[in-house]
Order: C-alpha cells, then structure tokens, then sequence
C-alpha cells in the first residue's frame, strides 16, 4: 500500500467534496469540535496527513466513516469525500494543516472505518493508536508512538524517534525506525524490523520468514520459528537474546567477528570464529526444519531454550 498507488485509487474515485470540521467561522475558544460523518463502502481507502497531538483509528462494523474530536484554535482540518454524494465514498482524503506541531500537540481526534478499510497515515509528531483494521495501515510519523492492536493484511510502519508496539499477526509486516524501539507481540508469516540503535523484541506467536536488524541496539527474540522458513538476525554491536519455544526442528547459525557466543540451550560447544576470531555456534535439530542466522559484528549473541 504506497502513496502512489493511494493516489491513483483516490483519483478514480470520481469528484471530490471537501468537509470542513466544525472549526471555521466560530468565536475562539480553548478548543474546537470535530465531528465529520459520511458513508463509505466496505473496502474504503482513508489517507490522514498532518500532525496531532492524539490520533486513534478504529475499525468498525459499520459502512460508515467517523471522525471526531477536538482541535485547538488556529488549526485547519478538511475531510476530502469522493464521489457523487449520493452513494457511498469509496475513498477520503484528510488534512490537519497548523503553523507548527506544538500547535496540534493538546489534539485528538478519533477516525472510525469499516474494518475492511485501508488506511495511510503521515505525521510530524502524534501518539497513533490503531484498532480492529484488516484490510491495510501505512503509518509513517517522526515522533510521538505507535501503537497497533489488529491484524491487517498489509502492516508497515517507519518512525524516527517514535516507539512502535504491534498486537497482533499481520501477514506482511514491515517496521522500521531511527531511535524508536520496535515490539511485537504475535506473529506474522513475512516479517522485518529494522533500527539503528532501538531495541527490536518479538514475542510470542510463529514467524515464518522473518529479518531483524539493528546497528546498536539489541535484538530479543522469544517466539517459534515456523515451518520450513528461514530468520536472520543481524547487528553490529547489539546483543542477541534468542529464545526458541515451540518446537525443536531447526538449524541455528550464530557467529559474533569479534564478540562472544553464549549457548544455553544445549550442551552443544562454542567454536571460534572461521577467521580465528569472535566465536561460532552450530545447532542441528531435526528434518525439513527452520533454518536461522544470528549474525554480530561484536554484540554477544545468547541461545536459549
């Protein structure tokens, strides 16, 4: 779900009517209301850009899209309905348009869509809070938080400094941050989560295939590697915690250049690097298994039961 293909869905959506909150033409007050209703199909597409200080999606079993809320005065907020007016919207477009994100910071806005919708979302600064969406979320925020309680068909999420959690089992997920750590509790059949020095965890719940990097930070992986797919593990100074529950079918590669491996989980020996260097573990367990690669530069790589 990428902004271009969002945009060429929202172009073959027919006109565009703008609803402005109920926010213009008002005596000024601390804040203002919000409260935007429309009907959509089942498989409605919503796109939020701007910043706020709260934002919570919600999926609902109603053909109908919500948004309320309040906004501070001074900030300018349009909901872009496609169609004729006279059927339901297929597809919306909504801004939120302030001189700055201390302006939107004491926001909050919640936005009910069916549950099938997908949604997009580009922030500056908010604290996103994502329920009960299966069709698609593509959130992408610098600061604030993301939180995400459903199991989309499509997950991605980017942030810079904001932490990510994720409460469920997407098919397809991708999350990716600067200082924000990252995690996940579930699974998902195709994962990948990437940070330069956050914390990336995954618990509970089966990764088929699945990548996890990071530069500094740490690694923490406590679920059951499924079927015959494959993990890699990946940092350059950040430690590894592996925890595999679950099953006891897989292959495990962990090597550290110039760090430790730790074995914990049998009583299989730890052999020095191939280059002389750092430290190697092997673990063979049964047929037509999992095969992982935990890799490190200098972190210490631990393998636990």
């Amino acid at each position: 779900m990428t902004h271009l293909r969002m945009t060429r869905q929202l172009a073959c959506a027919g006109a565009w009517r703008l609803l402005a909150a109920a926010i213009a033409a008002t005596p000024l007050v601390a804040q203002q209301k919000v409260d935007v209703r429309h009907a959509v199909t089942p498989d409605f597409f919503f796109r939020v850009t701007g910043s706020i200080g709260t934002l919570r999606v919600t999926g609902w079993d109603r053909d109908s899209l919500a948004v309320t809320g309040v906004l501070p005065v001074g900030v300018r907020m349009e909901v872009g309905i496609g169609g004729d007016g006279l059927t339901p919207a297929r597809g919306a477009k909504m801004y939120i348009e302030a001189p700055n994100d201390a302006a939107t910071s004491t926001g909050s806005l919640e936005i009910r869509v069916p549950r099938r919708a997908r949604v997009w979302i580009k922030s500056g600064t908010a604290n996103v809070d994502v329920r009960g969406v299966s069709g698609g979320l593509d959130v992408n925020v610098i600061g604030g938080s993301v939180h995400v309680a459903a199991s989309p068909r499509e997950l991605q999420v980017e942030a810079m400094d904001a932490a990510v959690v994720i409460e469920g089992t997407p098919a397809w997920l991708r999350a990716k941050t600067a200082s924000g750590d990252i995690t996940v509790r579930g699974g998902s059949a195709d994962l990948s989560l990437t940070s330069v020095s956050g914390s990336i965890r995954v618990e509970g719940g089966a990764v088929e295939r699945g990548r996890m990097e990071t530069v500094t930070g740490g690694i923490w992986f406590a679920a059951t590697p499924s079927g015959a797919g494959e993990m890699a593990f990946d940092t350059h100074s950040g430690g590894m915690d592996l925890r595999l529950i679950g099953r006891d079918n897989f292959t495990l590669l962990a090597s550290s250049i110039t760090g430790a491996v730790d074995n914990q989980y049998d009583n299989t020996r730890v052999t020095v690097g191939r280059e002389g260097r750092g430290a190697e573990l092997m673990l063979e367990r049964g047929r037509e298994s999992a095969r992982l690669t935990a890799r490190s530069f200098k972190g210490t790589i631990t393998v636990r039961r």
